[in-house]
């Protein structure tokens, strides 16, 4: 397994979160004025080297319900819900956060996007969500949830991790212990 960023030292991610949540918010705004797949493209690459990235490293806890990155622990769920409003759009944080990975995919994404794979291989699952094409996904696991970001490049598995390191990380979706270890999985599409 290949964690994007190293763990042997301590590294701090500077980020003006207040800022980037708002221009977040406006990248969306705009895609949601006018959506067409370039404004879309923007979107999620912002969501991928700028919003995403403030979380890393931030500790993971069964409990942890934090809103701003860095500072407390937050928890799968929670990571996924605060993100996707933090990104503009409207969710009630608390609820789904809390409720089965499965209804806040239903909630918050395409239906025609979800998949459901039983006792599907991690390669043959990789392979599926490159098809599936570019965007930001939800995943719910067995007993997990987190992000799946497909660039059209790669995919990656973005989470409140409750393995070492035990904080947000970002891994090949592909090399992910934890994904590849699920014998269930959910998947959609994030509907902007």
């Amino acid at each position: 397994m290949q964690l994007l960023f190293p763990l042997k030292k301590k590294i701090t991610i500077t980020c003006d979160y207040s800022f980037i949540k708002a221009h977040c918010r406006k990248l969306y705004q705009d895609y949601k004025t006018l959506p067409e797949p370039k404004k879309e493209i923007q979107l999620i690459n912002f969501l991928k080297d700028s919003l995403l990235p403030c979380w890393y490293g931030t500790k993971w806890d069964f409990y942890g319900t934090t809103e701003e990155p860095g500072k407390g622990t937050i928890a799968c769920g929670y990571f996924v819900t605060t993100v996707l409003r933090d990104a503009g759009l409207l969710t009630q944080r608390t609820k789904l956060a809390q409720c089965a990975s499965e209804e806040m995919i239903k909630k918050v994404c395409d239906n025609p996007t979800i998949r459901r794979y039983s006792y599907v291989s991690i390669n043959d699952f990789a392979k599926q969500i490159k098809d599936m094409g570019r965007g930001l996904y939800i995943v719910g696991l067995d007993y997990h949830t987190g992000f799946i970001l497909n660039d059209s490049t790669e995919s990656y598995f973005i989470h409140s991790s409750y393995i070492k390191p035990t904080c947000v990380v970002r891994e090949k979706a592909n090399e992910s212990i934890i994904l590849a270890s699920s014998k269930y999985r959910v998947i959609g599409k994030v509907k902007w």
